[in-house]
C-alpha cells in the first residue's frame, strides 16, 4: 500500500514537472519564426562637387557601407540600385552582394555629370537597397547631394574687326564679349598695347571698363573709339593694331587667371595736312573748273 501510494505521488511530481515546462518552454512553431533581417545603408560622404568643363565630363564617386543587423537564415540577398533626379547617369558596383554573417561590406557609386553643366545645377543621389533572407525582406535608402564646380571662359568677336581711315580721323569698332564659362561672370577690359599706341600719338578710348555679371552663354558689346595722330603727313598707308585684352573677375576668387586679348587694326591711308579741310579742297577745285570754262568761253 505505501509502495503504491509512493509510486503514484511519484508520478503525479513529474506530470507536475513535465507540465511547468510545457508552459514555460516555447512551442515548436513559434521557435520557428525568423527575424526580419533589417538593412542599413551609409555614405562616407553626403556631399561632392564635380568639375566640369565645356569639353569634359565630371565624374564623382561615392563610397558607402551596407550592413545586416539581423541574419534569419545562412543567407541574405543585398540588391543596390542608384538613381538621380536631374537625370545624371549613375553607376553602383556592386549591385548586388550575399552576406553570411554579419559582416558589414563596402560598395561605390559613380555618377557621370555632363560636359558644360551649369554651375547652379545640383542634383540628388538616391540609393536604395532591399534585402531578401528566406523569404523576408527589408529596405534602405540613403541620400547625397552633388553640386557643379565653376569655370570661367570668354570669347571675344566683332563683326568688322578692320577700319580704313584717312590720317588724322578717327576709327570706330563694337566688339562682343561672350560669357563660355558655367557661371555669372564680369569681365575687366582695357588696351593692352595702350602705351604704345601713346607713343604713336594715338588716343583710343572703350565705352567700359567692366562688363558686370554676364549670364553663361550670353554676350554684351562694348566700343572702341580710336583717333589717329593729328601730324602732318604728306602721304601715309600704314596699319595699327589695337589689342583688346578682357579678365574674369570671378576666376580670381578660385585663385585662376582666365584671360583673352582679341586685335582689331585700323589702316590709314592718305594724307593729312593740320587745319586744312577736304572738302574745301573740293569746294576750291570746283570754283577752278568754273572759272576755267568761262575763261574759255
Amino acid at each position: 500500500m505505501d509502495i503504491a501510494r509512493r509510486v503514484f505521488a511519484g508520478a503525479a511530481a513529474f506530470l507536475m514537472i513535465l507540465g511547468a515546462m510545457l508552459v514555460l518552454l516555447p512551442m515548436n512553431g513559434q521557435a520557428a519564426v525568423n527575424p526580419v533581417p533589417v538593412l542599413a545603408l551609409k555614405l562616407d560622404a553626403a556631399q561632392q562637387d564635380a568639375r566640369v568643363t565645356e569639353s569634359t565630363q565630371g565624374v564623382v564617386q561615392f563610397t558607402g557601407q551596407m550592413s545586416i543587423d539581423k541574419l534569419p537564415v545562412e543567407r541574405c540577398v543585398v540588391t543596390l540600385t542608384s538613381t538621380t533626379d536631374i537625370g545624371w547617369v549613375s553607376q553602383i558596383s556592386p549591385s548586388t552582394a550575399v552576406f553570411t554573417s554579419l559582416t558589414p561590406q563596402s560598395f561605390t557609386c559613380t555618377v557621370v555629370v555632363p560636359q558644360g553643366t551649369g554651375n547652379n545645377n545640383q542634383g540628388k543621389l538616391v540609393i536604395n537597397g532591399r534585402a531578401v533572407a528566406g523569404g523576408l525582406q527589408s529596405q534602405a535608402t540613403t541620400e547625397a547631394i552633388i553640386t557643379v564646380l565653376p569655370y570661367f571662359r570668354l570669347t571675344l568677336d566683332s563683326d568688322v574687326p578692320y577700319r580704313e581711315i584717312s590720317p588724322g580721323s578717327q576709327a570706330f569698332f563694337t566688339v562682343k564679349l561672350t560669357n563660355a564659362g558655367n557661371a555669372v561672370d564680369s569681365f575687366e577690359l582695357e588696351i593692352n598695347n595702350l602705351k604704345d599706341l601713346a607713343a604713336k600719338k594715338w588716343t583710343v578710348v572703350l565705352s567700359a571698363n567692366t562688363l558686370p555679371k554676364i549670364v553663361p552663354g550670353e554676350y554684351k558689346p562694348f566700343r572702341i573709339t580710336a583717333q589717329s595722330p593729328r601730324d602732318w603727313t604728306v602721304w601715309k598707308s600704314e596699319p595699327t593694331v589695337f589689342i583688346i585684352k578682357a579678365t574674369s573677375q570671378n576666376a580670381k576668387d578660385f585663385q585662376q587667371v582666365i584671360t583673352l586679348t582679341f586685335p582689331i587694326y585700323a589702316y590709314e591711308k592718305g594724307f593729312y595736312i593740320p587745319g586744312f579741310d577736304p572738302l574745301f579742297l573740293i569746294a576750291a577745285f570746283g570754283v577752278g573748273l568754273v572759272v576755267l570754262r568761262r575763261k574759255r568761253q
